[in-house]
C-alpha cells in the first residue's frame, strides 16, 4: 500500500477528495402519479390548469345573485323563484341564471353563470316548491369556490428536487398530471467479506464445532435496509470468502451495475488488507483514502474506479454504521437527486456527561443517543448510549445519533447538542414520552 496512507484524514477531506474522483450520474424515468411516493422530482412543476376550473359551490344550497338580495331583511324579505335546472359538475357552465331567479346547488359543483353567491341551506326558507324566502342580506361571493382560488394557471406548484409526499401526488392528479418524471433510484451493490459468516441463522445453533463457529451475516442485511430508506435500491451480492479472486469478480461485476459499491469487512489498519488492495488491483484511481479521522470506523476506505464510488466500510457494526452515516448517506442521497444530503437534524438537552476516547479525542465523533421527551416541559432528551464497537445491543438501545466534531472532546449534562435521525434507524413516532 502507497506511503500516502500513512496518516489520517479527516472525513470532510475524505468526501472532498472523492467527490472529485467520481461521477454524480442521475438517470430519471417516468411513474405514474399514484406511484410516485418518495421519488424525487427532476424538474419544476408548473400547472397547466386552474383549480378549481370554474366557479364552484362551498355548500349545498342555492346559488343566486348577490344584487337580488342585497337589500333582503327579516321585515322586506325577498323571494326568489326556483329554478327548474339544477346545477351538476361542470353542467352550470352552459346555463344563464335569471334575474330573481335561484338555482338548486351542490358542493362542489360550479355556479351558474350570471349567479355569485351561494345561500346555505339550512339558511332557506321555502315559501313552496317554487318559491324561496331570504331574510338576510349575504355578501358577495358568499361561500363560492372561485376560478383559480386554488392554483391558479401558469404558476409554479413543485420545485425541482422536490421530494414527493402523499398531498403532492393529490396536487398532481388535481393539475391532470398521470405520469411524473423523477430521478432513478440508485443502485447500491453491498459486498459483505469474511469467512466466518452465514446468512442461515438457523445454522448457527446447530454447529457445534469451534473450529467452524460462524456468526449471523447482519451488517449487509441492516445497510440494505438503510439504502432502501434513503431512497436507493439494495443489492446483495452475497457473502464473499476472504480470497482476492472471489472479492475481485464481485466488485467487477458491481461496477457494471451498480451506482455504488459498499464492502462491509475485510479492513484493517495494516498494511495488508484484501478489499483495499483487491480495489487497487482492479482500477485507477483505486483507493483514494485508507485512514480516516471517524471514531469508530477509522480504517474505512473511500475509492473510486471508472468514476463510480466505492466505499469500504469496517467490519464492526459501529465502524460500519458510522461510515455509512458520513459517506454512503450523503452519496446515496446525490444520487437520488435530494438537495438535502445530510438531511436535517434538530437541538435536544444532553441528559449526562459525554467525553470522547483519548486515543482519538481529535477524530470526528458519532454518538448515538436515546431520544425521548418530557411530556411536561415539551423538551427532547438526548441519553447518551456507550459502548463496544461490536455492540449491536447497543445500537438497539439508540433511536438517534449526533455527530460530534473533532475539536470537541467532551460534552457536559445540560448541553445542547444537534441530534440527527436515519429513516430505518430512527422514527419519530416511536420517541418515548416521559413524565
Amino acid at each position: 500500500m502507497s506511503s500516502k496512507f500513512n496518516s489520517y484524514i479527516s472525513v470532510e477531506k475524505s468526501i472532498s477528495i472523492l467527490i472529485k474522483n467520481i461521477k454524480i450520474s442521475r438517470r430519471t424515468e417516468l411513474v405514474h402519479v399514484y406511484d410516485a411516493l418518495g421519488r424525487v422530482l427532476d424538474h419544476n412543476v408548473v400547472s397547466t390548469h386552474n383549480v378549481p376550473e370554474y366557479d364552484t359551490s362551498h355548500m349545498d344550497g342555492f346559488a343566486v345573485r348577490s344584487t337580488d338580495i342585497r337589500k333582503a331583511s327579516s321585515s322586506e324579505p325577498v323571494y326568489l323563484k326556483i329554478s327548474n335546472f339544477e346545477s351538476r359538475l361542470g353542467e352550470s357552465l352552459n346555463y344563464y341564471q335569471k334575474k330573481a331567479e335561484a338555482t338548486r346547488i351542490h358542493t362542489g359543483n360550479s355556479i351558474p353563470q350570471g349567479s355569485d353567491t351561494v345561500i346555505p341551506i339550512e339558511e332557506i326558507t321555502f315559501e313552496d316548491e317554487n318559491k324561496i324566502k331570504i331574510t338576510k342580506s349575504i355578501k358577495k361571493g358568499s361561500f363560492v369556490y372561485l376560478t383559480g382560488s386554488d392554483v391558479k394557471r401558469g404558476k409554479k406548484v413543485m420545485d425541482k428536487e422536490q421530494v414527493i409526499r402523499a398531498q403532492h401526488m393529490g396536487l398532481l392528479a388535481t393539475l391532470h398530471i398521470s405520469t411524473v418524471s423523477v430521478y432513478e433510484k440508485p443502485v447500491v451493490s453491498i459486498i459483505p467479506t469474511g469467512n466466518e459468516l452465514t446468512d442461515d441463522i438457523q445454522e448457527l445453533s446447530k454447529n457445534s464445532n469451534k473450529q467452524q463457529k460462524k456468526i449471523p451475516n447482519t451488517n449487509s442485511h441492516i445497510i440494505s435496509s438503510l439504502v432502501k430508506e434513503l431512497g436507493g435500491i439494495p443489492v446483495d451480492l452475497g457473502i464473499t470468502p476472504d480470497r482476492t479472486g472471489a472479492l475481485k469478480y464481485k466488485i467487477i461485476k458491481a461496477l457494471k451495475s451498480s451506482d455504488l459499491i459498499l464492502t462491509i469487512g475485510g479492513t484493517s489498519a495494516g498494511e495488508h488488507d484484501i478489499v483495499k488492495s483487491t480495489i487497487d488491483k482492479i482500477g485507477s484511481p483505486g483507493m483514494l483514502a485508507n485512514k480516516v479521522k471517524l471514531d469508530r470506523g477509522r480504517v474505512a476506505g473511500i475509492a473510486a474506479i471508472g468514476e463510480k464510488p466505492i466505499l469500504v466500510l469496517p467490519g464492526p457494526i459501529q465502524g460500519t454504521l458510522n461510515a455509512f452515516l458520513v459517506f454512503a448517506r450523503p452519496v446515496i442521497s446525490l444520487l437520488a437527486g435530494r438537495n438535502n444530503a445530510y438531511g436535517f437534524n434538530f437541538p435536544a438537552i444532553l441528559s449526562q456527561d459525554w467525553k470522547s476516547r483519548k486515543k482519538f479525542f481529535n477524530f470526528k465523533k458519532i454518538m448515538y443517543i436515546k431520544l425521548s421527551k418530557i411530556r411536561s416541559k415539551n423538551l427532547l432528551i438526548a441519553k447518551p448510549i456507550i459502548g463496544e464497537t461490536q455492540s449491536i445491543s447497543l445500537l438497539s438501545e439508540a433511536n438517534a445519533f449526533v455527530i460530534v466534531p473533532e475539536a470537541v472532546h467532551e460534552l457536559i449534562k445540560g448541553d445542547i447538542v444537534q441530534v440527527s435521525l436515519l429513516p430505518g434507524f430512527s422514527y419519530i413516532h416511536d420517541l418515548q414520552v416521559i413524565d
